[in-house]
């Protein structure tokens, strides 16, 4: 028998499952739900591809009835970790019966233990993320780039400094494939005239793959180091863009070492805020634009509101919802290490998010990550679609006055 020796500590959600289904089908309408599971939309439709059949592989594994095994892990990996199924699930109560679901089952914490269980066993994580692993231990980032250019992209001569009460993580992402993402944040930092400090060369992948992935042990060792540079840097707020930084260092750093000595803020609630101080002024954009909620920054923390004041301050831009949002939001389809591990499952995901966005009638596509946006641009491009993704930092820094 396998020790899944994560999973057995969370075997409470394990059995609180009473495996109906009708999270899935009998309640879904009732709570906004068209759609739960995203990876299950694009799968054979059997069980393991859901929530419900991961849970009863759990309990499998736990009483000896299964093994650990590639085809299982192929499975489980299958799972970009959005936390619809969980929301759903926790929204289907019964009025009648009161089940004991809410008070036990974290769906994403569990998915997670089995995959640290899998990589215990020596069968996960995917391919893929092996060699993220290897690039991330030799040069601190998931994209086997160097180190040294990780500030590549700031204009030559431009000096930031290394400490300041203010501390931008800028992650890995930005640096190393969305250049252009990092500039735009840095110009709205400039043109509200914010003092903030890039704590490079100590700043390391923030382990949100790792998180996600089950390579725990790489996972702690990244959140160890950053923690350190950035109480050495001296910060007393730190400022993030990435939604998956955001959610890493926010949350599973204090999972792993309690509470922070530092405020911890995304992007979008700094930007709203110097909107609202008068600190930023921006043209007017006639234009209609949608917004979708990454999973990392909605149903993860939380964060709906401050990216949709932003759009409604912005001169002339008319905001206009999907059907599906906010907690009910559908995953662009890129995160949990799917985009990585599985890059086509991923892109006819996001297909669905582009053609929801498209039926809003609006110009542009508006999200607050770089993963969404870069998976949804995939998806974009594949369907010949004439809608315009772009990230939020992206439509303020353009139209700044």
């Amino acid at each position: 028998m396998a020790k899944m020796k994560n999973t057995r500590k969370l075997s409470d959600m394990v059995y609180a499952c009473s495996g109906i289904g009708d999270c899935r089908i009998a309640y879904r309408w009732a709570v906004g739900r068209y759609g739960v599971c995203p990876v299950l939309e694009h799968s054979p439709q059997f069980d393991p591809f859901y929530a419900r059949g991961k849970i009863r592989i759990a309990k499998g594994l736990l009483e000896g009835e299964l093994e650990p095994s590639r085809e299982l892990a192929e499975v489980l990996y299958q799972c970009t970790t959005c936390g619809n199924c969980h929301s759903a699930c926790h929204q289907s109560m019964c009025e009648e019966i009161v089940l004991p679901i809410s008070r036990f089952i974290d769906h994403v914490k569990l998915f997670e233990a089995m995959r640290a269980d899998l990589v215990e066993e020596g069968l996960g994580p995917m391919p893929r993320h092996k060699e993220i692993l290897e690039s991330t231990k030799k040069e601190h980032n998931p994209y086997m780039e160097k180190h040294a250019d990780r500030l590549k992209w700031i204009p030559k001569g431009k000096k930031i400094p290394q400490k300041a009460d203010l501390v931008w993580f800028v992650g890995c992402t930005e640096p190393y494939r969305q250049p252009d993402l990092a500039q735009a944040f840095l110009k709205i930092l400039e043109a509200s005239k914010t003092n903030f400090a890039i704590i490079h060369p100590e700043e390391w992948c923030c382990g949100s793959v790792f998180f996600r992935t089950g390579v725990w042990d790489m996972a702690e060792e990244l959140a160890k180091h950053n923690l350190e540079a950035l109480k050495a840097a001296g910060a007393k707020k730190v400022v993030i863009h990435c939604a998956g930084c955001y959610r890493t260092i926010s949350k599973d750093y204090v999972e792993l070492f309690g509470e922070l000595p530092f405020k911890v803020v995304n992007a979008v609630e700094l930007i709203r805020d110097l909107m609202k101080e008068g600190k930023l002024k921006l043209k007017k954009l006639d234009t209609k634009v949608t917004y979708h909620d990454p999973c990392h920054l909605g149903r993860h923390m939380k964060i709906y509101d401050a990216p949709r004041e932003i759009l409604e301050m912005m001169p002339g831009v008319q905001l206009v919802e999907m059907k599906r949002i906010k907690d009910a939001s559908w995953c662009c389809g890129a995160g949990g290490g799917v985009k990585s591990g599985f890059p086509e499952l991923a892109v006819d995901i996001a297909k669905d998010r582009i053609k929801e966005a498209e039926e809003t009638g609006a110009e542009y596509l508006v999200t607050a990550c770089p993963f969404c946006v870069r998976n949804l641009q995939d998806a974009a491009e594949a369907l010949n679609s004439k809608i315009k993704v772009l990230d939020i930092v992206e439509l303020v820094a353009q139209n700044l006055a």
